[in-house]
């Protein structure tokens, strides 16, 4: 009499211990088995960071061929000069890589303040949509605040993480002016290089001396740059950036007499090279009138650079 070695009855012993040996794994590695939740794509928001309270003009261009909904911001973001933040989501949230504009009401904020709410602003996007990860791409000055929450806050305080950082013509050693020249020709009261001379007053009868001129350019400069860390507070923010996050850095160069974008110098944008790893950096050098510093982002080259830097294309 033969007896059977294997019954069904064990074979269904054996499936259970099985499927329960995979349950436990699925347990330990991911806190529960949820198939949907295991495979679910992260999103990353890409978060456009501008200066001069323009957001929505300077940005439009580059929105309409980055965006992966038709053009459309999925969310704008006024900071307020009081301090505080209105979100003004316009759909498309749940989309892999919605943009969200940020835009800064008051110009003369510093950048650490900046950053203070950008940190806010982070803050609340992960809480509310359960982002994680995030891209930026900042313009101006609007580079300066994205760097300096990314190097002062990090990941475990704005509890995203910056994967990719397209800075556009930032001013990581301050901003130039254009300073008229001491000397005039004689009988002309100004020439090519320096601003239209104002009308006389009761102060200059015969109008600003090109030493006032260059006096009050000197201040504006001082002005805007004394909003800005110098590079050396740049420097030890720098030792704190997320080792991962991949740079690309574009700038502009309209001549080789002023060497900048006519705001930017190309040595106060490149020295952002010495900010971060060399081997997560990478940089895009323009010329032309294409360059100029409110021009760069309708450049249709930094434009395709941009997209295959973000979207991988």
């Amino acid at each position: 009499m033969n007896k059977k070695i294997f019954h069904k009855w064990d074979f269904v012993v054996l499936v259970i211990g099985l499927t329960a040996a995979f349950l436990g794994f699925c347990y330990v590695h991911y806190g529960s088995f949820t198939p949907s939740k295991l495979h679910k794509p992260q999103q990353a928001p890409i978060m456009f960071v501008s200066d001069q309270n323009r957001t929505s003009t300077a940005a439009r261009h580059l929105v309409t061929t980055a965006s992966r909904s038709g053009g459309s911001v999925a969310m704008h973001i006024d900071v307020l000069s009081d301090g505080q933040i209105n979100y003004y989501p316009n759909g498309n949230l749940k989309a892999k890589q919605p943009i969200i504009e940020v835009n800064f009401s008051d110009r003369s904020k510093t950048t650490k303040e900046q950053s203070v709410a950008l940190n806010r602003i982070l803050r609340h996007l992960n809480r509310k949509y359960q982002y994680e990860q995030y891209d930026a791409i900042g313009f101006g000055s609007g580079s300066l605040a994205v760097f300096t929450n990314a190097t002062t806050y990090g990941l475990k305080q704005n509890r995203m993480k910056l994967k990719h950082f397209v800075s556009v013509a930032g001013p990581y050693q301050g901003v130039t002016v254009n300073v008229p020249p001491l000397r005039q020709q004689p009988g002309q009261p100004g020439n090519g290089n320096q601003p239209t001379q104002a009308k006389p007053n009761q102060a200059h009868p015969a109008g600003p001396t090109p030493a006032l001129l260059r006096q009050q350019a000197l201040e504006r400069q001082q002005a805007i740059n004394s909003r800005y860390p110098s590079y050396a507070e740049l420097k030890q923010m720098a030792k704190h950036l997320e080792q991962n996050t991949q740079v690309l850095n574009i700038y502009g160069v309209i001549d080789k007499r002023t060497n900048s974008d006519g705001r930017v110098s190309a040595k106060s944008a490149t020295a952002l090279q010495h900010l971060v790893p060399t081997k997560n950096y990478e940089s895009l050098r323009l010329t032309g009138p294409m360059a100029e510093h409110s021009q760069i982002l309708d450049n249709q080259v930094s434009e395709r650079i941009i997209n295959r830097f973000l979207f991988n294309e």
